[in-house]
């Protein structure tokens, strides 16, 4: 009878042991599943950064060239004017 109980304790402990590793694979599974979401979102997030970069670069070229284009327009105001007052004269 020992011998029996001691068998029966070993299958259980087997079957609970069987269902820990079902339950660790299914967890794996799931883990996995999110990892492979993490990193789609991460390179998302990168694409949207380096575009975000990219973007700010050319708003700081947009800007140099206004500020260019500012200077120029003066310039002719000013000749305009200069003009404009040699006429008066």
């Amino acid at each position: 009878m020992a011998m029996e109980s001691v068998l029966t304790n070993l299958e259980s402990r087997i079957e609970e042991l069987v269902e820990a590793y079902r339950g660790a694979k299914s967890r794996a599974a799931d883990l996995e599943t999110a990892v492979s979401d993490l990193e789609t979102e991460v390179d998302d997030l990168k694409a949207k950064l380096e575009s975000s970069t990219d973007a700010s670069a050319r708003v700081t070229e947009l800007e140099g060239q206004r500020d260019e284009l500012a200077t120029r327009l003066e310039n002719v105001l000013s000749l305009i004017d200069g003009a404009l007052k040699t006429d008066d004269d």
